[in-house]
C-alpha cells in the first residue's frame, strides 16, 4: 500500500502543548534508545502565569476594599472629634455663665449651682465622646494597617505573576532545537544559553543490512549510522541474532 503524504498545514491545530511529545534518543543501560520528549513544560509555565495573575487581581480587589473601609472609619473618627470639640466649647460656655452668675449676686447661688451641675453633666458627656473618639481612632488605625498588608500582598502576587509570565515568554522564545552534533539542545534560563541534553534528535529506527560471503559463507553486517551496532545482539550459545528496536 503506498504511503499517503499529508501536509502539516492540513493537520488539526493543537490547542495545548500538554500531552504533546517529540522524539529523540539517549543512552539507556549503555544502549542508544528511542525516547519521547515532553513539550508540556511551556504549557505548565503558561498556566501557572494565568493562576498567578488571577490571585494578584483578587488580592488587589481585597486591598481596595480594605482601603475604602479605612477611609470610612477615618471619616467617622473625624466626625466624632468635631462633636467632642463642640461639646467642649459648650461646657466652657456653661462654666463661664455659672461663674458670672455667682459673681453677680449671692441670691443667684441656686441658679449658679444648677449651671455648675449642667457644666458637670456636659463634662461627663465630653469624656464619653473622647472615649468614643479614641475607640474610633483605634479602629481606623487597624483598618489602615490591614490595607497596607493587603497592598503588600497584592504587590507580591503581581511580581510573582510577572516573573512567571517572563519565564513563559523566555521558554517560548527559545524552544528546544537540534544542535550541530545531532542532539537536542534545551534553553537554560539560569545560564541564558542553550545546553546539550545528550538526547539524539534523530527520529525513526536505524536498520543495518546483511550479506553472505559465498567464499567463506560468513554473515556480514553493514550500517550507515554510528548507533546501528547497538541494534544488533548475537547469542553465541544459540547462534540466534536479535534486533533491538528500542
Amino acid at each position: 500500500m503506498p504511503i499517503k503524504k499529508v501536509k502539516i498545514s492540513e493537520l488539526t491545530l493543537a490547542d495545548t502543548l500538554s500531552g504533546l511529545y517529540t522524539i529523540g534518543c539517549k543512552l539507556v543501560n549503555g544502549v542508544q534508545t528511542t525516547v519521547k520528549v515532553s513539550l508540556g513544560t511551556i504549557q505548565t509555565a503558561y498556566e501557572n502565569m494565568l493562576t498567578a495573575i488571577t490571585n494578584a487581581q483578587n488580592a488587589t480587589k481585597a486591598a481596595n476594599t480594605a482601603a475604602s473601609n479605612a477611609n470610612t472609619a477615618k471619616l467617622t473618627a473625624e466626625a466624632a472629634t468635631a462633636k467632642a470639640n463642640t461639646a467642649t466649647a459648650n461646657a466652657i460656655t456653661a462654666t463661664n455663665n455659672a461663674n458670672t452668675a455667682t459673681g453677680k449676686a449671692n441670691t443667684a447661688t441656686d441658679n449658679a449651682n444648677k449651671a455648675a451641675t449642667s457644666a458637670n453633666n456636659a463634662h461627663d458627656g465630653l469624656e464619653k465622646i473622647k472615649s468614643e473618639t479614641v475607640a474610633a481612632t483605634g479602629l481606623a488605625n487597624d483598618a489602615a494597617r490591614l490595607a497596607n498588608e493587603k497592598a503588600g500582598y497584592a504587590n507580591t502576587q503581581g511580581n510573582f505573576a510577572k516573573t512567571q509570565g517572563d519565564r513563559a515568554k523566555e521558554y517560548g522564545d527559545h524552544p528546544p532545537m537540534m544542535g550541530e552534533n545531532g542532539n537536542w539542545w534545551q534553553w537554560d534560563e539560569t545560564k541564558k544559553l542553550y545546553t546539550d541534553t545528550g538526547v539524539l534528535a534523530k527520529g525513526g529506527v536505524l536498520y543495518p543490512t546483511f550479506t553472505i560471503d559465498e567464499k567463506d559463507m560468513g554473515l556480514y553486517m553493514s550500517f550507515d549510522d554510528e548507533v546501528s551496532p547497538n541494534l544488533i545482539k548475537f547469542d553465541s550459545v544459540t547462534g540466534e541474532l536479535y534486533l533491538n528496536v528500542g
